[in-house]
């Protein structure tokens, strides 16, 4: 599976709700790639540019980029998406959140039987405690979309493409021609945040679906390792070894390079700026990017929502409306039999 990621707004603390920032994950089977890359030239012949050359939304008309959206419904990609509104996330309750999970990383300190491990879980918490709370709302935001692309995207292959699953390629954009400190971070950070929660919150695994390419990243003798029972009394089956399916081919891509990546920054801009009510037929471009999506549980959005405030504020009417409409648009997670 190829997995590209990119992210659309800044993540800083915004004086006015509505305030949208994406981050995406275009999900894919490698044997759709070479159609996806025909959907993209063909959109820069239709934009008269450069194939050479990297589209961005405002370079698109309205009408073309819902027909550059039709086509890649017609392939197998999935759009996954996580959004924050701004301004719910006030910086001293980012802070906090922040500080939480810092508390949290070094309480596993005492656990780890060798000096070499309890070092590197420090330097964890080190580095999670330095990096700035607009760069820690988007980190958030993308463990919960890697968690989630993870969870979801297994199922819904397994039963259609099960070959995806033999390999897991992640694609991020990269801003720099060197890795910056929030990509450090990142590759770092990330996965042993998913292995974390992947323990607290187990993936659902279906029987009669065929999970088989899927035994590379599970742990030896389907067993997790034996702390989790003897520290923390967790007796779990089927947990992925997430750390392994993250960082085993995960890298960071100059965009002008890779089709992928470009594919996933169209759909982060256009996702957010649906979300912020700005295109003219709003209503045409939810339908279209829904169709990308998708279904979640029963009673959870295609898309998932991130806010750092006490308690769960109401999403703004604009943006309400746009996600409803993609819910109903969405792809079903279970095949026709």
């Amino acid at each position: 599976m190829q997995i590209y990621i990119d992210e659309s707004g800044s993540f800083v603390s915004a004086p006015t709700l509505g305030s949208w920032n994406v981050v995406v994950a275009v999900a894919t089977p490698e044997s759709a790639r070479s159609t996806i890359e025909r959907s993209v030239k063909a959109l820069k012949l239709a934009v008269a540019t450069s194939l050479s050359n990297e589209l961005k939304l405002n370079d698109i008309s309205e009408g073309r980029y819902i027909s550059f959206l039709e086509s890649l419904s017609r392939t197998n990609l999935l759009l996954f998406a996580t959004a924050t509104d701004a301004g719910y996330n006030v910086p001293d309750r980012i802070a906090r959140h922040q500080k939480i999970q810092v508390e949290k990383v070094r309480e596993n300190i005492p656990r780890m039987l060798y000096e070499g491990g309890r070092q590197g879980v420090q330097q964890l918490a080190n580095q999670l405690e330095v990096i700035s709370p607009q760069l820690y709302a988007q980190l958030v935001c993308q463990v919960d979309l890697l968690y989630d692309v993870v969870g979801r995207s297994i199922n819904y292959f397994a039963q259609r493409v099960p070959g995806t699953l033999t390999e897991f390629r992640w694609r991020i954009d990269q801003k720099n021609t060197s890795k910056t400190t929030y990509e450090d971070a990142f590759e770092k950070i990330a996965p042993l945040l998913l292995q974390t929660r992947s323990i607290r919150e187990p993936g659902i695994r279906v029987e009669g679906f065929d999970y088989r390419r899927m035994a590379a990243y599970e742990f030896e003798n389907g067993q997790p390792p034996d702390y989790l029972a003897e520290e923390y009394g967790i007796h779990v089956e089927n947990v992925l070894n997430i750390q392994k399916l993250i960082r085993g081919n995960l890298k960071f891509e100059d965009s002008k390079q890779s089709y992928g990546i470009q594919v996933a920054d169209l759909l982060a801009s256009g996702l957010r700026k649906c979300l912020r009510g700005k295109f003219q037929d709003n209503n045409a471009v939810a339908v279209a990017l829904g169709r990308l999506m998708l279904q979640n549980k029963q009673g959870k959005y295609p898309i998932h929502l991130i806010s750092f405030a006490e308690q769960e504020g109401q999403v703004d009417p604009v943006a309400s409306k746009a996600i409803k409409v993609m819910q109903r648009h969405c792809r079903p997670m279970l095949r026709d039999m």
